[in-house]
Parts: C-alpha cells; structure tokens; sequence
C-alpha cells in the first residue's frame, strides 16, 4: 500500500508519521496510538500476556455495538478484548484500507498500537 494513499485518506490525525520510515521503523511499525485493552470481563478465561508480547488486532465491522470495533487477541488467536471505540475511528478506516496494525502489551491492560508501513 502507497504510504502517501493512507496518509491522504486518514486526514490529519497520520499528519506526523514520516513518509519515508527508517528500516527499523518498517520492521517493528510506528506507534501511532497508545491504548488499554476494553471488554476484559467478557474475555477473562484468557491469561493476559507480558510485557512486550505482541498482540493480533482484527477489525469486527460487523458487531452491532460498534462497527469500527477492533478486537485484540493474543498470538494464538485467543480473544482478550477490544481496543475503546473513541480511539479507533482513524485506525479502524487504516486498516479496511489494507494496512496491517498489531498491539504490543506495555504493562497490563495497556497496550501500544503499531501501524505497519510499506
């Protein structure tokens, strides 16, 4: 996917990231949100990871609360919850665009959100 493409439709809000990210940049992805981990009661049979695990983050256009939800889950596909509906908006369009998106654990329920450039 063009970088320039995603940073035109996302608007202001991708204003910041670089157009041409460092190889390491690239690798891990840009931070571009920080977050926690909302509806944990709904999934909480599933053990929280540590600190640094990486998290898989899968857009639910089709639940009926929230169309923009995005789920996290853990490597294994287990559900852990969902990233908080005010700070997806940008992100939940990124991704049906095709941009690729992961979570990484901070400490907890907190999480840092990692945008994947081309």
């Amino acid at each position: 996917m063009d970088r320039r493409r995603v940073l035109l439709a996302g608007g202001g809000a991708l204003a910041a990231l670089p157009f041409a990210a460092p190889a390491a940049a690239r690798a891990q992805g840009v931070r571009v949100l920080d977050s926690y981990i909302a509806s944990r009661d709904r999934f909480d049979r599933t053990a929280l990871p540590g600190a640094d695990a990486v998290l898989r983050l899968k857009r639910e256009p089709e639940r009926r609360f929230d169309p923009r939800s995005i789920r996290v889950e853990t490597a294994a596909g287990e559900p852990l919850g969902y990233l908080p509906g005010q700070s997806t908006q940008v992100l939940a369009a990124l991704m049906d665009a095709g941009a690729q998106a992961e979570a990484r654990v901070v400490e907890g329920t907190a999480v840092s959100i990692y945008l994947h450039l081309a």
